[in-house]
């Protein structure tokens, strides 16, 4: 009789006799070496010593595959080295520059202002839900400046970038000045002051589909491929010194990019805005916008609805300035263009008020807007040397006048006028003055004397 031992002998042997012929089989015709007959030749061994319970056969067992060497008359092909020629140097005058609401003042608040989602102008350097502040991303100036043949970009942060962050920094272009951007060069966080090209790209909208159907307006949700064409990318491209990005020597919480002028075309006239991006960082789906809807890109502004920040989060950027051109303030996505100031004129009138005795009179002369005896546009002091004197005045008619119960010292008996035409006592007390335009005139003299009353 066998022992249990002896059977498990036997099966050991029969597996291996087996596995030996599944290797044989592999030389001989594909019908032969069918693995579901090997697979069920295990299982009927097994089942025959009582180590497994009958049963179907199992699956088809795929045949062992082995990688096949590369082809050893195919050289493999090296990645080439990017030669650079021509490197950028520093920013000289400013040309261009905007301001950007900074989150610092409110960033232990978990909030910030001046986010505004329905005109893509973002201000969002915190995490989502969280709401912890990243000053890194929180712009609160660009300036361009444009050396041929580089155009200069700094951004001005609240924060140095870490070590190891992922944030990205982004000049966006838009040539036509129709809203939608037309070129977007970006480049990750530099670790030093030296430029480089690594990380930089620079990509195109080929379709005009950036801004979605309404520019800078939100269409969320909606969509196109955005920035759909990279034409440069850390070196690779038609011009390996494209594009550059480093931190400004001497202020670590500034960035600053460099580009050809001809990398975007050298156009006369365009708008730039800058960006800080370390969330959704997808040129594709510019406009931010236009992809998530309020309630999904969540607000920055706390006691809202849609408070905290949640998909569109760690990102801000800024309005657009003007290069070659002064803007009017209705080109799509441009800052605030200040009022233009009224010109103050430069129009006046002056004279001085005397006593009989040649001394010098205090008090209050009065100015008319008009022929005389007209008065109550303006008054002004008589100094104490006799003059007075009324300043940025338009062109047009004056009536000058003394306010005699205003005359110091005082008179007991009161004061009558004398002149000012060598009139008699009690003359005319209004002079008519008129002015040109700008036009400064003196002499306008008042003399009196005290009379028994």
């Amino acid at each position: 009789m066998r022992t249990r031992g002896q059977s498990r002998l036997t099966l050991v042997v029969s597996l291996l006799a087996l596995a030996g012929l599944a290797c044989g089989l592999q030389t001989q015709p594909a019908s032969t070496a069918d693995p579901n007959i090997v697979a069920l030749a295990v299982q009927q061994t097994l089942q025959a010593s009582g180590e497994v319970p009958s049963g179907p056969p199992p699956a088809t067992i795929p045949a062992a595959t082995e990688a096949s060497p590369p082809p050893t008359d195919t050289p493999l092909v090296p990645t080439p080295t990017v030669v650079h020629v021509a490197f950028p140097a520093s920013p000289g005058g400013t040309t261009s520059f905007m301001t950007d609401r900074s989150s610092a003042a409110l960033a232990g608040e978990r909030r910030s202002i001046g986010d505004n989602l329905d005109i893509n102008l973002l201000e969002r350097p915190f995490t989502a839900n969280v709401m912890d502040y990243r000053g890194y991303l929180d712009i609160s100036r660009g300036e361009l400046s444009i050396g041929a043949p580089w155009i200069y970009v700094t951004f001005f942060l609240e924060q140095a970038p870490p070590a190891g962050t992922t944030a990205v920094y982004g000049v966006e272009v838009d040539m036509d000045i129709d809203g939608r951007g037309d070129w977007l060069i970006v480049g990750a966080a530099p670790p030093t002051t030296d430029w480089t090209t690594n990380g930089v790209r620079v990509l195109r909208d080929t379709n005009n589909d950036v801004g979605g159907a309404h520019p800078i307006a939100s269409d969320a949700p909606s969509g196109g491929d955005g920035y759909d064409e990279l034409v440069f990318d850390q070196g690779q491209g038609a011009d390996p010194d494209a594009a550059w990005i480093r931190l400004a020597p001497g202020g670590a919480t500034k960035v600053q990019v460099a580009f050809k002028y001809s990398v975007i075309g050298s156009p006369n006239t365009w708008t730039w805005g800058v960006w800080a991006d370390e969330g959704v960082n997808k040129p594709e789906w510019f406009d931010y916008n236009d992809h998530f809807t309020a309630a999904e890109a969540g607000s920055p502004t706390s006691g809202t609805s849609n408070y905290p920040i949640k998909a569109l989060a760690a990102v801000d950027n800024s309005c657009r300035w003007a290069v070659g051109f002064t803007p009017i303030g209705n080109e799509p996505g441009i800052c605030p263009v200040p009022p233009t100031p009224t010109p103050v004129p430069i129009g006046s009138i002056a004279g001085r008020v005397t006593n009989g005795a040649g001394g010098f009179l205090g008090g209050t002369v009065m100015l008319g807007q008009g022929t005389c005896s007209t008065t109550g546009y303006k008054t002004t002091s008589i100094s104490s040397d006799g003059y007075f004197k009324f300043t940025n005045l338009s062109a047009g008619s004056y009536c000058v006048t003394v306010d005699t119960s205003s005359l110091n010292p005082t008179s007991p008996y009161g004061w009558a006028i004398i002149s000012p035409a060598g009139f008699a006592v009690n003359a005319d007390p209004y002079r008519t003055v008129t002015l040109a335009h700008d036009e400064q005139k003196t002499g306008i003299n008042f003399h009196y004397m005290d009379v028994p009353g």
